[in-house]
């Protein structure tokens, strides 16, 4: 995938509120699943999240695209959230993102990205296990992303998430 037109840039608090609007686009495609047309309509995330770690916003053909909220976790790098605009699906956005926050693991010295997503949807799971995610041993769910889990298992579905991880300097399969 050819992204050498995507811009990756930190994120300034004036525009939180259009990077919530960009989720809200993102996951409009849940509209056509009808067991996740639920999460289509769900609120957008807590404007507090952005400061809570990292984040980058992708930038294509001068718009916000996309961004990336990381934060360390348990000797990892924990993807808390990854959004890109649905109208600018494919156009390797969400790969940039995702290799920035690969390269800033393993810059940052800790054991991999690790993330929670949806086993069945194309753009969760499995576009993850495309790029050399899998689903992460139980032995190395640590205390604090357990109890991420735990907090969504308290509004989810669990059998329908999956938490996947990429050890640091993994190649895809």
């Amino acid at each position: 995938m050819n992204n050498t037109g995507i811009l990756l840039r930190g994120y300034n608090e004036a525009e939180i509120e259009d990077l919530r609007r960009l989720e809200r686009a993102a996951h409009r495609r849940y509209l056509s699943l009808k067991e996740y047309e639920k999460f289509a309509t769900a609120p957008a995330i807590n404007p507090e999240r952005f400061s809570t770690g990292t984040t980058k916003v992708a930038e294509f053909a001068g718009h916000r695209a996309g961004y990336i909220i990381v934060q360390p976790l348990d000797d990892m790098l924990y993807i808390a959230s990854l959004m890109v605009d649905d109208g600018m699906s494919g156009k390797g956005i969400g790969q940039k993102l995702l290799k920035w926050a690969e390269d800033y693991a393993s810059a940052s010295g800790v054991s991999g990205t690790c993330l929670a997503t949806f086993r069945a949807p194309r753009w969760n799971a499995p576009w993850y296990r495309k790029l050399g995610y899998a689903e992460i041993p139980e032995g190395r769910i640590g205390p604090n992303l357990q109890a991420i889990l735990d907090r969504h298992a308290t509004f989810l579905d669990m059998t329908t998430r999956i938490a996947m991880w990429k050890p640091t300097g993994a190649c895809p399969e």
